[in-house]
């Protein structure tokens, strides 16, 4: 009986001491190169633009450069009627699909937002930025499933990417996929091994999946990186609890203590109870 009870205890405390996976951009670095224009201020090439759209109102870069402007402005609802205008006169006009799908997400319109990323794609359907932005889209709509097919296709076209992997990682994480996240992270800690998010994330796999001794294994690797990780100590109290090594959960305890590092007074009850002690061992 006290095993089950230790189980239903530990769900309930679990989000409050471990919470969610580490998250990473929602956005991939240089989602907005099809609109960047740095070199002139927005002020000017919106004014610059205007002129060029009254002497040809049917010329979709007039409307385009347009659109540009009023997005770097955030006039996201004008820089969609901008777009919408290049479409009318171009309906295959790749950036202005893309970045209406941009000026749309930033209105809260995912699924049109959706819509006009998937157009693009049809028309380019290796665009890596694209494919990006679709997968953000997806994921701040919380189809999940979607996120994970797009992900997969940025990962067949950018396979050493490790932002790219991460994100992948991420959302087969959410899905409640672990063995298919911890692939993902075991390739790209092997890219870069210096990142102690990634062996957190990565053990934090082999715990939903009750691989409590290669948690263990993962969650030092990660502090030897970085001693004072604030998430794999939380991470580690918890660890040692589940593995009913109460000495040691309390030893994770104090250290998270002397770090300033706040730990859930649900979990601590829960040690208390299990362990018989009040607090850390006397002398540690």
């Amino acid at each position: 009986m006290k095993a089950q009870s230790q189980s239903f205890r530990f769900k309930r405390a679990l989000c409050g001491v471990l919470g969610l996976l580490l998250v990473f951009a929602a956005g991939c670095a240089g989602s907005g190169d099809k609109r960047v224009n740095a070199a002139v201020p927005p002020e000017k090439r919106l004014a610059d633009a205007r002129k060029a759209v009254a002497r040809h109102p049917n010329d979709p870069d007039a409307l385009y450069r347009m659109g540009n402007a009023l997005f770097d402005l955030q006039r996201y609802q004008d820089a969609a009627t901008a777009y919408e205008g290049v479409l009318a006169i171009d309906p295959k006009h790749v950036a202005a699909h893309v970045n209406l799908g941009l000026s749309l997400k930033r209105l809260n319109r995912l699924p049109e937002a959706i819509a006009h990323y998937e157009a693009a794609l049809a028309l380019a359907p290796d665009d890596r930025v694209t494919l990006c932005d679709l997968a953000a889209a997806q994921e701040s709509k919380g189809d999940l499933e979607e996120a994970a097919k797009t992900l997969s296709r940025l990962v067949e076209l950018q396979p050493d990417d490790i932002q790219v992997l991460s994100r992948q990682a991420n959302v087969l994480f959410k899905l409640g996929r672990y063995d298919e996240a911890a692939g993902v992270f075991e390739k790209v800690i092997k890219k870069d091994p210096g990142l102690s998010d990634d062996y957190y994330n990565l053990g934090l796999c082999h715990f939903h999946q009750a691989n409590y001794d290669a948690a263990l294994r993962t969650w030092l690797a990660a502090l030897a990186h970085e001693p004072r990780n604030r998430s794999v100590n939380k991470g580690l109290a918890v660890l040692y609890w589940k593995r009913h090594e109460y000495r040691q959960a309390w030893e994770a305890v104090a250290r998270c203590r002397s770090m300033g590092i706040p730990l859930d007074p649900e979990f601590l009850d829960n040690l208390r109870n299990d362990s018989g002690l009040s607090g850390p061992p006397s002398g540690k």
